[in-house]
């Protein structure tokens, strides 16, 4: 005589019981709410929004930093000339 937990549904020995587990959203049926699903989704979105920008973003940093040496030399200059 097979033994059954109390208080939990012995599985069925059918393939529909076991898709979920096999092919993986099992994490989803069985212990994701709707709101870690989403949050989840946001944060991959993200994450793919900073790696495409990345590119922009240094190319951007590298002509603002070579921008602001080229005033601090022209004014370390200015400043040189002015005291003579």
């Amino acid at each position: 005589m097979p033994t059954v937990n109390k208080g939990k549904k012995p599985m069925l020995h059918n393939d529909a019981a076991h898709l979920p587990i096999s092919t993986g959203s099992a994490l989803l049926i069985y212990g994701w709410t709707m709101q870690d699903f989403v949050l989840t989704l946001w944060a991959a979105y993200v994450v793919i929004l900073i790696v495409t920008k990345l590119p922009d973003f240094l190319r951007s940093a590298a002509r603002l930093v070579g921008g602001l040496q080229r005033v601090w030399g022209n004014f370390k200059e200015w400043k040189r000339g002015s005291k003579n």
